[in-house]
């Protein structure tokens, strides 16, 4: 215990002069007088020497300052001078990094100037005293409304399959509120994404409101990445940001960040586990009807230092600082990893193939799918919305995210030709119903874009005329018409007026010469 650092060390003064007392005042054994201070017999044996050989008692030396004890027992005049201490709090802090040592914090210390440096040993000492202090425990203070504490039970409750026998265990899942300590539990399946998102929800809804932070553990379903910087799970973030809450991980291995929900979950294994013990269940509804049972009493049980339970506590103080909790109740969804956006402008969202608009090619997005809806996201914003579909390897297009050339081919379909046609006039309609009227129409739909093409040029009155001459002619075809158009060869006025006391023409009439054909006689 001889103080070799020049450092005066206040706690290792005073047990200097609890031995000095002892070996003063009493007439105990040195072996005693160690035991009980925590030393070594040869240092009370050391100090009670040197008090004998300086011929001190108690009273010369009981109200002497730490800094004059050091002087009288431990420093030798002319030997030793007073040593440079480091910044230990900046020891520290270079000790988290990769690679970096005490010893070499040591060495580049020493170097700043040997003849007043620490021994290693001291260094080493000094550095140990510092940390520990920096591991003391914190009280933390919690403010109404701004915390919930979530987490799992080690422990796991159990039922019964009704028709196997078989044993299955579940999950307790344990939430409390940081200031009126009010309490949720519940089983669940397992500690998967979809069931962590469920038990949230209901949790909030327990509550009847949201509060500021949650404070989860680093299970996967909540933290895909644990560290200083952690990253949650993007359908966990995303449910937090519809109830407006700010998730906050504690640290991996640290259960000091989190006492709250340790100590609940303690209590809950107490109050809500150990009853469940001897009893039997057959299904989880009936497992949960009977936690919640549990849960109620718990949080209707009154305090052992404080007025009040964890319920009245919770309506009296915190209850009016908790958020309103949204209109809608969240959805589960599920992200997909980023992709880069197709040549073909879709992207594929479990097995089926979704559009987004074409601009967006090869650039990434991000895939949001709920039970009815698929979105697409581009840097936090929604480009793309569709109704879900479960049917593998198929796509889904919206015309508005094409480009103008592709949309314009994927609208040609024989019910518009025909609609088109209707607008022009009946000879029209006539033509275009004969060049689709085939087994697989598409062979003339460019037959159909070259009439449409004509009736842009022409206008519609004068192809309309011109698909008249060619019914009559019995030759309903592009060439045809784009003839009949060039050589100018089109029903006059007049020759419509010669005509006018027949019946009108209709290109679905049969004609005579199909009852010929099949041998039928015509009416």
């Amino acid at each position: 215990m001889v103080n070799t650092s020049g450092v005066i060390n206040e706690e290792l003064m005073s047990k200097i002069k609890d031995i000095l007392r002892l070996v003063l005042t009493t007439r105990m054994p040195l072996t005693q007088i160690a035991a009980s201070l925590a030393v070594t017999r040869n240092t009370v044996k050391r100090y009670r020497n040197a008090a004998a050989a300086a011929q001190l008692a108690w009273d010369d030396i009981s109200n002497l300052a730490p800094a004059e004890l050091d002087a009288k027992f431990n420093r030798a005049k002319g030997r030793l001078i007073a040593k440079r201490m480091p910044d230990l709090s900046e020891v520290a802090k270079e000790l988290n990094k990769v690679g970096v040592t005490r010893q070499l914090l040591w060495e580049e210390y020493r170097l700043q100037g040997p003849d007043d440096a620490l021994s290693y040993s001291q260094y080493a000492f000094h550095l140990r005293e510092h940390q520990q202090k920096l591991n003391l425990s914190m009280r933390q203070t919690h403010v109404p409304g701004h915390a919930v504490f979530v987490d799992f039970s080690g422990k796991r409750p159990h039922y019964i399959d009704q028709q196997t026998g078989e044993i299955i265990h579940v999950e307790l899942f344990v939430a409390v509120l940081g200031y009126s300590n009010l309490t949720y539990a519940v089983a669940i399946p397992r500690q998967k994404l979809p069931e962590w998102i469920q038990v949230n929800v209901q949790m909030l809804e327990y509550f009847e409101g949201a509060p500021l932070v949650v404070v989860p553990d680093n299970l996967r379903s909540a933290v895909t990445k644990s560290g200083r910087e952690p990253l949650i799970n993007r359908t966990y973030e995303d449910m937090a940001r519809h109830y407006d809450l700010v998730v906050l991980p504690a640290r991996a291995r640290k259960p000091k960040d989190k006492p709250k929900v340790e100590g609940g979950v303690l209590i809950a294994q107490r109050m809500i586990l150990a009853p469940l013990r001897n009893m039997k269940f057959f299904s989880l509804a009936e497992l949960n009807k009977e936690i919640a049972r549990l849960v109620e009493i718990l949080n209707n049980r009154p305090f052992q230092k404080i007025p009040g339970c964890r319920r009245s506590r919770f309506q009296e103080m915190e209850r009016e600082h908790m958020q309103a909790l949204p209109a809608a109740r969240y959805e589960f969804a599920e992200w997909s990893a980023p992709q880069t956006v197709h040549s073909d402008y879709h992207v594929q969202a479990d097995g089926h193939w979704y559009s987004v608009p074409h601009h967006l090619v090869r650039q990434q997005v991000e895939v949001r799918l709920t039970a009815s809806t698929v979105e697409v996201f581009q840097t936090g914003s929604r480009v793309a919305s569709h109704a879900r579909s479960h049917v593998s390897g198929a796509h889904t297009t919206d015309p508005s995210h094409q480009p103008p050339n592709h949309r314009a081919y994927a609208e040609r379909t024989p019910e518009k030709f025909k609609a088109w046609a209707q607008t022009v006039g009946v000879s029209t309609a006539g033509v275009i119903h004969r060049l689709l009227d085939r087994k697989v129409p598409q062979m003339n739909m460019p037959a159909c874009e070259g009439i449409q093409k004509l009736a842009r040029q022409h206008g519609n009155e004068v192809v309309e005329a011109a698909c008249l001459r060619a019914l009559e002619i019995k030759s309903p075809t592009l060439k045809s018409v784009r003839s009949i158009l060039n050589t100018g060869r089109l029903r006059t006025k007049q020759d419509e007026g010669l005509n006018d006391h027949n019946l009108p023409l209709h290109y679905n009439l049969r004609g005579a010469a199909y009852f010929e054909k099949s041998g039928a006689t015509p009416c």
